[in-house]
């Protein structure tokens, strides 16, 4: 029996057109089946080339890191062929610590922590500060009428850790005062001895403490540490040298996101402190994240910042070497060019 005989005993319409549409449906399910394994495998691929990147912050997720969440939550990160893992602060996971063994590819710390670090050795570079100054201060209530070093002449003064004992040393000898000019009272974090009049002022974080202090309907004032002294970028991304020099242009993408991310949180702080409260914050206060953002602006867009957002100089690193040197933080001094490099963010801004 020939084709056109069977098609049209099976037709049951005497017509070999019906068998003909059965063949190319057929042959048409065939070949979807086939563009959706090309797109599937397409797409595997895609994924494929993303690659990997692992960011470890210094404190919990929230709009300290703005630009790092606001990136990640547009999608632009994979959109220049990043997969960015983002880890906040956990305890024994410290961000040099993780760069150093490749845990993490970026840290974010303070610029005083890296000098630290690179003056014993380790092989690390800042690429890029976002914020130009410290948000560590001095806070009290407002009827106590302190506002500057020279005000904290016999005051009880509240200390929770190491590092604030050393921002205050700082502060008071840039006034010409000493240590013993104060009364120090071990506090840890927590702010009820400031509000319970057991200490008269407390090391604190411009952009947190304050706002909640208002919040709770207490009136403040606040001396920041960046004016008396105490003068060191914050916010500073950290990478191994290993790292510069082995995946320079990763490093490049990953930066040239963040820092589109960074001005894009800055141009819209309430849609940005709301998105970061929903996705990493549920437990934030929107309104103190919009006026922690707002503070946060301001820190970044001092100085070089105002132009060129991560940008810095290397009398601000020399200066905070010598001041760390000076108060016995570090054994020797080192050349400020040990601690950054430019070459990421001239890139980036001069498409060196």
């Amino acid at each position: 029996m020939s084709y056109l005989q069977a098609s049209l005993q099976t037709s049951g319409a005497g017509c070999p057109v019906r068998e003909h549409e059965r063949w190319s449906m057929k042959n048409f399910g065939i070949m979807l089946c086939l563009f959706s394994m090309i797109m599937c495998s397409g797409a595997a691929a895609a994924d494929d080339a993303l690659q990997p990147m692992t960011i470890r912050l210094n404190w919990a997720p929230n709009v300290q890191f703005a630009g790092i969440l606001l990136a990640q939550e547009r999608g632009w990160y994979e959109d220049a062929g990043i997969d960015l893992t983002i880890k906040g602060r956990e305890i024994g996971a410290l961000p040099i610590e993780e760069v150093l063994t490749g845990k993490a590819q970026i840290g974010v710390v303070g610029g005083e922590r890296l000098i630290e670090a690179v003056s014993t050795g380790s092989a690390l570079k800042a690429i890029a500060a976002i914020f130009q100054k410290t948000p560590l201060c001095l806070m009290s209530k407002k009827a106590h009428g302190i506002e500057t070093p020279e005000d904290l002449i016999g005051k009880r003064v509240g200390i929770n850790s190491p590092g604030s004992e050393l921002m205050i040393k700082i502060v008071l000898a840039h006034q010409g005062l000493r240590f013993e000019d104060i009364t120090p009272v071990q506090i840890g974090w927590s702010l009820q001895p400031l509000i319970d009049d057991k200490v008269d002022v407390c090391t604190a974080f411009m952009n947190d403490e304050p706002l909640t202090m208002r919040a709770r309907g207490y009136e403040v004032t606040y001396i920041p540490a960046f004016q008396y002294g105490y003068d060191f970028y914050s916010g500073v991304y950290v990478v191994s040298e290993a790292m510069l020099r082995e995946h320079p242009a990763l490093i490049q993408r990953f930066l040239d996101v963040t820092l589109r991310g960074w001005k894009e949180a800055f141009q819209h702080p309430d849609e940005t402190a709301r998105l970061i409260v929903a996705q990493y914050h549920p437990d934030g206060s929107e309104q103190q994240q919009i006026e922690s953002l707002k503070l946060f602006r301001m820190l970044a867009t001092l100085g070089e910042g105002k132009k060129f957002l991560g940008m810095m100089e290397v009398q601000a690193w020399a200066t905070g070497i010598e001041r760390l040197y000076e108060f016995q933080q570090i054994t020797q001094s080192i050349p400020a060019d040990e601690v950054f490099t430019l070459e990421v963010l001239e890139n980036i801004y001069f498409q060196k």
